[in-house]
């Protein structure tokens, strides 16, 4: 790679424009001339360019490198133990993922960007897990650890974007590279993270308290009091998502005594919501809005205002049940707006099917089935499965129910094809 080439990609990687480069160092005209290799640079000009750039000016001077690998393999280690990457080492990864490499060290190459872009830039992690797909095999062989830890940095970036079936498929990748660890706590975590993504993608989440259950005794094993909990917390949403209720509360309790050993303050909205979902269930109505009350205070004093639609969700459900349309307006209304605020589709689409409830409870149903038609669109164009098949069955049903037969076929024809 010539001086010029590397100069504009790290150019590029850092965000600037030619004319913020060379500002006050030389014209554009010389840079571009640089750039596309039509000119050298002097070595004073490449030290104030690396001053710009942030990196040393060796780094740009060294533009073969070619035994890259046990650089590679320093900052893997390193952003393994530490999660950080300093700008220039950043930069040389990026330079380097596109190179010829062994499939060893394009796969800590990706790791680590992969991992650092979910964090910190979503879009930038587009392009590279993109480009990471085409270039890495993962079939190649490989050392365990190293594939491993790809397979992780896949799943939270296709968690975090909230495609659960990809997420899926790369939660149990993982899951499975660490057979060889069997008890450890990354595998434990390991079964955490697939019972996560089976419980937003499943109906019956035995599966999903399986994994769950294995993970708790791992933990329970290590004395790994922050996996116990979270292990608790998600064994409570399973059971009461499967109107488990009895086993639910007991999973609580059972948290809320724990939490007290570990960070009270950290679990307690977790378990305020909770309480309040079950109870909602059981329709004991009055102590599930004071829960819901109070899991809201809990997010605004955390400045956490986006949490705060889930408890919007439940108190919008108790007031459409309770015939109080106008309560339940205003509580919709606020979760509507923080969807648009925060984009949060799946919400959206839960609340478009709360309001057609409205409108059916008052016989309105053009709009009833306008509003559930445009959920099911915009879940079947997020892919949200279980969206999906819930919706267009209640429509299939409402259409058969007043004999148009063909919108029914077609919304049944939606639930089996999720």
């Amino acid at each position: 790679m010539e001086i010029g080439e590397r100069i504009r990609q790290v150019r590029i990687h850092k965000g600037l424009t030619q004319t913020e480069l060379i500002n006050g160092i030389c014209s554009n005209t010389y840079i571009s001339k640089i750039e596309s290799g039509k000119a050298k640079p002097s070595y004073s000009f490449i030290v104030k360019i690396a001053k710009v750039l942030e990196v040393d000016t060796e780094f740009l001077l060294n533009v073969n490198m070619k035994n890259v690998e046990p650089d590679v393999h320093r900052i893997y280690e390193s952003y393994i133990s530490s999660r950080k990457i300093d700008s220039q080492d950043l930069a040389l990864l990026k330079l380097h993922s596109k190179e010829n490499h062994s499939n060893s060290t394009l796969i800590k190459i990706y790791y680590v960007l992969i991992s650092y872009y979910t964090t910190f830039d979503m879009e930038e992690a587009h392009q590279i897990v993109e480009q990471a797909k085409n270039i890495i095999s993962p079939a190649q062989s490989t050392f365990e650890n190293e594939i491993s830890y790809y397979f992780h940095s896949l799943y939270k970036y296709f968690n975090k974007n909230k495609n659960y079936s990809e997420a899926l498929f790369y939660a149990s990748l993982h899951l499975d590279s660490l057979q060889h660890e069997g008890t450890s706590l990354r595998a434990a975590k390991a079964y955490l993270n697939l019972a996560q993504v089976r419980t937003k993608m499943d109906e019956d989440l035995e599966l999903a308290r399986l994994y769950t259950k294995k993970a708790l005794q791992i933990f329970k094993d290590q004395d790994f009091k922050g996996g116990i909990a979270n292990s608790l917390a998600q064994l409570a949403i399973q059971y009461h998502r499967n109107d488990l209720y009895d086993d639910a509360l007991k999973i609580l309790d059972e948290l809320s005594q724990f939490s007290k050993e570990v960070n009270e303050d950290y679990y307690a909205p977790i378990l305020t919501y909770n309480y309040g979902r079950i109870y909602q269930k059981q329709k004991q109505f009055d102590q599930a809005v004071s829960y819901m009350l109070q899991s809201i205070e809990y997010d605004i004093k955390a400045n956490k205002e986006e949490e705060t639609i889930h408890a919007l969700k439940v108190l919008s459900k108790i007031s459409i049940e309770r015939k109080n349309w106008e309560e339940a307006g205003e509580y919709l209304k606020k979760a509507f707006r923080l969807t648009n605020l925060y984009n949060l589709p799946n919400s959206y689409i839960q609340l478009l099917h709360l309001r057609s409830q409205i409108y059916k409870a008052r016989f309105d149903f053009p709009s009833y089935e306008k509003e559930l038609q445009q959920a099911v669109q915009l879940a079947q164009e997020g892919n949200y499965p279980l969206l999906i098949k819930e919706i267009s069955i209640e429509l299939a049903e409402h259409y058969h129910e007043a004999r148009a037969y063909k919108m029914a076929a077609k919304y049944y024809q939606f639930a089996l094809l999720r």
